[in-house]
């Protein structure tokens, strides 16, 4: 990545190393947390930072914004690339037993929607329910772990 960003002009307003330097920690923590594969978050922060640049628009826009759109463009992606051959099983969290006090099925639906960031509606498609099982199913996950902690 460092060659790559080395060989981009500085004055370009969509610099490839602006980008880098401000979003790329926070990119990468959020990629690692979905694909929990280090080497392979590297790859997939250069490629999404490098196809970003390349589509971004520079107009006026503030930091927080910048920050958003780069997020959802990382989560499409991130979303292409499940479709294609992850599963919907459970990825590995540090979450202090909390995933244990789950059945698999709210397990399942809690980790697709929390850290593989699909939605009720793909979910409920992938797995043949109902929207309105799925979201019961969610919300009755995470009341689960909000007891088990004791709040």
């Amino acid at each position: 990545m460092q060659k790559a960003v080395l060989n981009v002009p500085t004055a370009d307003p969509k610099d490839i190393r602006w980008f880098y330097d401000k979003y790329a920690a926070m990119l990468l923590g959020y990629i690692s947390g979905i694909v929990q594969d280090h080497r392979k978050s590297e790859d997939y922060l250069i490629s999404i930072l490098t196809g970003f640049t390349a589509e971004f628009n520079a107009t006026e826009k503030s930091q927080l914004n910048i920050w958003l759109e780069l997020r959802q463009y990382a989560q499409s992606k991130l979303a292409l690339i499940n479709e294609k051959g992850h599963s919907l099983t459970p990825v590995q969290v540090n979450s202090n037993g909390n995933l244990d006090l789950l059945d698999d099925l709210q397990k399942q639906i809690f980790c697709a929607v929390y850290y593989h960031g699909k939605s009720i509606s793909q979910l409920a498609a992938t797995l043949g329910s109902e929207a309105d099982e799925i979201r019961n199913q969610l919300k009755q996950s995470i009341d689960k772990m909000r007891r088990g902690r004791g709040n």
